[in-house]
């Protein structure tokens, strides 16, 4: 069976160009990206560069943990074509608090914030115990209800 990897690597390759020649009204946008995470340190105004040139229009930048969170906010404000969710990856509700909750409640309110997560459920690796997965996971919703956003949810072997 192939590894992740070589399945990635068959895929046929993109250009820039390939993705909007066809259809002078597409509009891409990245709904789903961590353009917050410390393997884009090195390249990510590159990596951004790269997307804008390819076609993309607009990027959401899915916080999953509170740092990133932070992060994907703070791209927001640097880009306007960048947007940001704000959440806990169920990886991480073991570490989710009543504080934590009242500073996500608290951006939910920015202009650039368009959506509540990275939430969910995640059994196969079982990071957080389930019960506290559940928990977290129906603050998000409460919260993406009481706020009229959209959730970003995250479901494996739930």
């Amino acid at each position: 069976m192939p590894s992740e990897e070589e399945k990635i690597n068959r895929l046929p390759a993109v250009n820039d160009q390939s993705l909007t020649s066809h259809h002078s009204s597409l509009h891409l946008i990245d709904t789903h990206c961590h353009l917050d995470m410390k393997e884009f340190d090195s390249d990510r105004t590159e990596v951004i560069e790269r997307a804008r040139a390819a076609g993309i229009e607009a990027m959401i930048s899915v916080g999953s943990d509170l740092d990133g969170t932070v992060r994907a906010m703070k791209l927001s404000g640097e880009y306007d074509f960048i947007f940001a969710s704000i959440g806990i990856h169920p990886h991480d509700a073991k570490d989710f608090s009543e504080d934590i909750y009242l500073k996500l409640r608290g951006w939910a309110g920015d202009k650039k914030v368009v959506a509540i997560g990275e939430t969910g459920l995640d059994y196969h690796y079982d990071h957080s115990p389930r019960e506290v997965q559940r928990a977290v996971f129906e603050k998000h919703l409460r919260l993406a209800g009481e706020t009229g956003l959209p959730a970003i949810i995250h479901s494996r072997e739930a």
